[in-house]
């Protein structure tokens, strides 16, 4: 983790996990998905009604999914109190993550092939490159500026591969001014034997470059309930039903939902509920947040 020294900034902060015994976050088994909108759809919808039954005490005898879901159309029809509710589904993401983790994810795996075109190393290595703090997403750079930073990268292993081998310690570099737009420096560290690196890339060398890691900013979380409020208001639903994946949000689900508060204030669903949860197959201890917003 680095420290954002910018006070012009509103960055909460950005963390990855260099290493672990389970491996990445997105290498491991979805609970859900998020990809497939009839399973997340189902699947949220069963979250719901049991929060509708056990907490608010309501009376749902069964749900289904609404064939006709186009055009703003409800996508789930809940039978409660005696009626039909209809129920439209969203899911929120913060600072368009899923887009910025596909880019660093393909960027990453190419440097991690340009610095095992020149060297491999014989024991896994982290290597984390520090992208200036303004830029907020993948700069796009000639090929040729990337195989030469790979290059001394690669150089930077090489002549410290016993030391790396040795220690368990990170060891810093910066990078010469003609890489200024794309790094500031990088790091180099050790994955233990019995570790499994959570950087992207393969055969001992695995690289990350901030730009999929968890960067959370106020801005960023008006900007997401903006959206939803812009592309689901007016629609033909009673109820707005609004998920999340928790291993997005570090922890800022109350300043999610209040912020869905003040976009909503006047608003043309009768309810809106916020469903959060680690969508995640394996977790130690399940949770699942369900909120009444409006």
């Amino acid at each position: 983790m680095r420290f954002n020294n910018n006070i012009s900034s509103h960055t909460i902060g950005h963390w990855k996990l260099p290493y672990s015994l389970s491996g990445p976050q997105h290498k491991r088994k979805k609970w859900v998905n998020e990809n497939d909108t009839e399973k997340i759809e189902h699947f949220t919808g069963g979250l719901f009604i049991t929060y509708l039954r056990e907490v608010e005490k309501r009376n749902v005898l069964y749900y289904s999914q609404n064939l006709n879901d186009d055009h703003k159309n409800p996508d789930l029809l809940i039978h409660m109190d005696e009626r039909i509710h209809t129920v439209q589904v969203t899911q929120i993401v913060l600072n368009n993550y899923l887009t910025k983790f596909n880019q660093t994810k393909r960027l990453c795996e190419k440097i991690s092939n340009f610095i095992r075109d020149v060297y491999t190393p014989p024991i896994k290595i982290n290597i984390q490159i520090y992208p200036p703090w303004e830029i907020e997403e993948p700069p796009k750079a000639p090929i040729k500026v990337y195989r030469r930073l790979s290059k001394t990268i690669a150089k930077s292993i090489s002549e410290n591969i016993e030391n790396l081998s040795a220690k368990n310690e990170i060891l810093n570099f910066k990078t010469d001014d003609i890489f200024n737009k794309i790094a500031d420096g990088y790091n180099l560290l050790s994955v233990p034997k019995n570790r499994v690196s959570h950087y992207f890339g393969d055969k001992n060398v695995y690289v990350d470059y901030e730009f999929d890691a968890i960067k959370i900013s106020v801005e960023n979380i008006e900007s997401a309930t903006n959206k939803i409020f812009t592309d689901k208001n007016n629609g033909n639903s009673e109820i707005l039903l609004i998920w999340g994946d928790q291993n997005q949000f570090m922890g800022t689900e109350q300043l999610i939902i209040k912020n869905l508060k003040d976009q909503f204030v006047k608003s043309t669903f009768k309810s809106i509920y916020f469903l959060a949860f680690q969508n995640t197959l394996e977790v130690e201890k399940r949770e699942i947040l369900c909120v009444k917003v409006i």
